[in-house]
């Protein structure tokens, strides 16, 4: 773990993200990058000269803070470095940017989270993200407040074979946590097919060096649902699910929006992306 990119714009969501980012990774040496990002939309009632001299007090002014905050920062005793960038672009763009120009391993990011039917627990922004980027991201809900990490649980229904490469950061992660890993299978079966047995044999080879148990959860009402109850149940602080269309996370995704709000994570879920 050597890169953590954080998407921070001094909301409370953000904020939130910095502090599991600390607890979470506490001892870890590693570079802690704040990106704040900014859409400049020039207005055409200035001239360019009046519009570059706006974004560019702007940019001062987010800079001003930003430096302020690093300095605060890098003053805690602890094993992180902060650095800050500022940039004038979508999001999604400068989130994958940075990824690639700091060789970033995981991005941690804040959600306002779901307040009611009419709203869905991961923000149109945290959405594009996810299917854009090409690293592990970490959706953090605002109001989670840190607890140690005894138990990740990562949600699968076997139905394709895992990549070593794909699941290295939760390794690296558990190793570093120190943590239990609870595979669970949410799949409407009764029986796993051929394939899934293969490709479950498969997933205890790349997991044989961590403290991981197998479990087959009974379908209650929905997914959503399912993996709720069993989350309340075990006190699991994190979720993880690979971002491929056959999962749940993506047939989450399909479902309608009442659905989709009905899931209201109340733990942070890390989202591994697949790689083809």
């Amino acid at each position: 773990m050597k890169n953590i990119l954080i998407p921070y714009n001094f909301s409370e969501a953000a904020i939130n993200a910095l502090n599991y980012t600390k607890q979470l990774f506490k001892g870890v040496e590693a570079t802690i990058y704040l990106l704040d990002v900014y859409i400049s939309q020039p207005s055409e009632l200035l001239s360019d000269e009046k519009n570059d001299k706006w974004f560019n007090e702007m940019d001062d002014e987010i800079e001003d803070e930003l430096k302020y905050l690093l300095e605060v920062l890098n003053r805690e005793e602890g094993s992180f470095t902060y650095k800050s960038l500022v940039t004038s672009n979508s999001l999604t763009k400068a989130v994958t940017k940075t990824i690639e120009e700091k060789n970033i391993d995981v991005v941690v990011t804040g959600t306002k989270g779901a307040k009611s039917l009419a709203e869905t627990f991961i923000g149109t922004n945290t959405m594009k993200m996810i299917n854009a980027v090409n690293c592990p991201l970490i959706v953090v809900p605002m109001n989670y407040k840190y607890k140690p990490v005894h138990q990740i649980v990562f949600s699968t229904n076997y139905k394709r074979q895992y990549a070593k490469n794909e699941l290295q950061f939760l390794i690296n992660l558990s190793l570093i946590k120190e943590c239990g890993l609870e595979v669970v299978n949410l799949s409407e079966e009764t029986f796993l097919t051929e394939n899934q047995q293969k490709n479950k044999v498969k997933l205890r080879e790349l997991l044989q060096d961590l403290n991981v148990t197998y479990k087959k959860i009974d379908w209650e009402g929905s997914e959503t649902q399912t993996i709720e109850k069993h989350i309340d149940e075990t006190q699991s602080e994190l979720l993880v699910l690979l971002n491929h269309k056959h999962n749940f996370f993506n047939r989450l995704l399909e479902e309608n929006v009442i659905k989709k709000s009905a899931f209201h994570s109340k733990i942070p879920i890390l989202i591994l992306p697949e790689i083809v």
